[in-house]
């Protein structure tokens, strides 16, 4: 299966993916961040109404050195045919980010030209 994305006018790579907690699901439009280590980075707004479950605190040395606290949630990740559980990140920002944790076993693919992204799942 091929799942497909956008890029953005500041070369932003976009998927849609849909979210699960306990109380619902919800479909958001998330950066792909290959450099998030993570899985899934949800705005605490986004996260609030799904009911997620808290599992842990990590602490994260972000690109400019500084350290952020972060909640660990589980709750469900779908995209294209594969449902799957997934630990979630909720942080105060305004965008939700896939990262490098979620893409393993995925084929990548920006042709920034087209801005078009494709990201196929392992077979």
């Amino acid at each position: 299966m091929v799942l497909e994305g956008k890029i953005d006018e500041r070369n932003q790579l976009w998927v849609t993916v849909t979210v699960g907690g306990r109380q619902k699901k919800q479909t958001v439009m998330a950066i792909v961040d290959t450099g998030f280590n993570g899985e899934l980075l949800l705005p605490l707004p986004v996260a609030i109404p799904l009911g997620l479950e808290l599992t842990s605190m990590a602490s994260y040395k972000l690109a400019d050195g500084s350290v952020s606290n972060q909640m660990l949630f589980s709750g469900s990740l779908s995209w294209g045919t594969t449902t799957r559980p997934v630990t979630i990140n909720v942080v105060g920002s305004d965008t939700a980010l896939i990262g490098g944790g979620l893409l393993h076993d995925y084929i990548l693919l920006a042709d920034f030209n087209k801005k078009k992204l494709v990201i196929k799942e392992p077979k």
